[in-house]
């Protein structure tokens, strides 16, 4: 157990984080009640942080179908609390004008999306270690930590590639991307519908160390024991 990989970017307070949607940093403040201060520093006997954090679009989190329905579903209620097995595999992405795979929205010129094809050759023949699924996007920058993906989007998914994912049997997808779909589909998040009609949970904004090499193993997403559609998340990978 003390062989995993930390496959999350961490919640910093005081540094950049990457960015989605125009979020902004993680901010920590401190309380002060009549005589109480709740910061050391400034004199009180113990440290209270208030923490206000934007969880889709400022670090690892991890989703459920809460995060699109109207649902009594929550994450603490799907997220695993047991090891699970899984694949890690690196993608490269094509220009939208060379995809033939469908999207729920037309693309557009300047779209990158990863295509059902990239999923069957990296995954042919493999059913093993396919609860939950890892894909690291090529090429792998550490800017990924703290990018702005508002100023330079991301890759996405085409729906076919998302309907193979589950076809597989994958319930658990974890990507170091901001989202599995395009940035501005009209609100529609098409492949968020697709993936959680028997998908489990989506994991988003990983980093993926490229000293890890693709390859199969065991899987823990920790979470807190938050009642909500997602949580922040530290995704831990078990090479075999």
């Amino acid at each position: 157990m003390d062989k995993g990989f930390d496959l999350s970017i961490s919640n910093f307070f005081d540094t950049k984080n990457p960015t989605f949607f125009n979020s902004k940093n993680p901010k920590v403040t401190y309380p002060v009640y009549g005589d109480f201060i709740g910061k050391v520093s400034d004199g009180g006997t113990c440290n209270v942080p208030n923490v206000n954090v934007d969880i889709h679009c400022s670090g690892t989190h991890t989703e459920c179908q809460s995060h699109i329905k109207d649902s009594n579903i929550y994450i603490n209620d799907v997220c695993p609390k047991k090891l699970i097995s899984s694949t890690l595999i690196s993608v490269k992405s094509i220009k939208a004008n060379n995809c033939q795979d469908n999207y729920h929205v037309k693309y557009e010129k300047n779209d990158l999306v990863i295509t059902r094809s990239h999923l069957i050759e990296k995954l042919k023949d493999q059913k093993k270690y396919l609860d939950s699924l890892i894909i690291r996007t090529l090429p792998n920058t550490p800017q990924k930590k703290t990018k702005n993906y508002d100023k330079y989007p991301a890759p996405f998914f085409s729906n076919d590639a998302i309907k193979f994912l589950l076809e597989l049997g994958v319930k658990h997808l974890l990507v170091d991307l901001p989202s599995i779909d395009k940035a501005n589909d009209n609100g529609k998040l098409g492949n968020h519908h697709i993936f959680f009609q028997k998908g489990k949970t989506i994991s988003e904004l990983l980093y993926i160390p490229d000293l890890i090499i693709d390859g199969f193993g065991y899987l823990q997403i920790q979470i807190p024991n938050w009642s909500l559609d997602a949580a922040p998340s530290r995704p831990i990978f078990y090479p075999i």
